[in-house]
């Protein structure tokens, strides 16, 4: 179970706190500023808004040639393509690189952007991983880890598609990103990580992009489980309080594991 405090962007000497990994909210945090992600209860809560979420889990204690094997057979083809590519995999040591890289990617697709003051409360339970050819990174992923839970739980994903107009490339990223994802599995699995949190799934939606996204995330196998977000009712005040500022209604983005191919951030 993971805890992180930081200050709101728009009252820096007001804190709000992300609870990962819970059962359940404590009954004390419905009075602060407060969002529980991933909790394993589906009931409702006094003094929070439940937002179900799903995802896929993996495990990782089975062993690599299990692991391969319950990929569909498309992906291990593609998988097995991207090898012989020879990428070189490395871990991300610079919390910039991660930023620049998925800001660039995010802001290619309208998407949240990382806010300094989240990274800078998440980088130090954060792992980054990259492929690159000759220098030039293909694809960046990011995860939050727990080591009580043994979880890893995929929090940004940056595949740079956008950055060539050239179908072979393009078509070399998209292996490099399946690629890495396998790759990231054994990485955490030597690391002694037990569960695989491919980052989200958009159960029954009917948007043709994030029914892609999950058609990608199945081709990993896995297990769908439903969980839930807990929102203290402060914190929804807070917002709407802001938006009503503005004058116009804003969407406050959640981190990206919360929601398929989405940014994180809070109030």
């Amino acid at each position: 179970m993971l805890t992180f405090e930081f200050p709101l962007h728009r009252l820096p000497f007001v804190k709000a706190r992300h609870h990962w990994f819970h059962e359940r909210p404590a009954a004390a945090d419905a009075l602060g500023l407060t969002i529980h992600y991933h909790c394993r209860l589906t009931a409702p809560v006094p003094g929070f808004r439940r937002t179900p979420k799903f995802t896929k889990l993996v495990d990782l204690r089975q062993s690599e040639e299990e692991i391969f094997n319950a990929f569909g057979k498309d992906t291990r083809h593609k998988l097995k393509r991207g090898i012989a590519e020879g990428l070189r995999f490395s871990i991300v040591e610079d919390r910039n690189e991660l930023r620049d890289t998925y800001n660039e990617f995010a802001s290619a697709k309208r998407l949240p952007l990382i806010e300094e003051r989240v990274l800078t409360a998440y980088w130090p339970r954060l792992l980054a991983t990259k492929l690159a050819q000759d220098g030039k990174v293909l694809v960046m992923h990011a995860y939050l880890l727990d080591r009580q839970c043994l979880r890893a739980c995929q929090s940004h994903a940056a595949a740079l598609f956008r950055s060539t107009d050239d179908r072979q490339q393009q078509n070399l990223i998209g292996r490099a990103n399946r690629l890495l994802h396998y790759l990231d599995m054994l990485a955490l699995k030597e690391r002694g990580f037990e569960v695989f949190d491919i980052g989200g799934y958009a159960l029954n939606t009917t948007d043709p992009e994030l029914q892609e996204v999950n058609a990608f995330k199945d081709s990993f196998g896995g297990r769908l489980v439903e969980e839930s977000v807990y929102t203290s009712l402060p914190l929804l005040v807070l917002r709407g309080f802001s938006g009503w500022l503005r004058g116009v209604p804003k969407r406050q983005p959640l981190p990206a594991s919360s929601e398929p191919q989405r940014a994180d951030g809070t109030a």
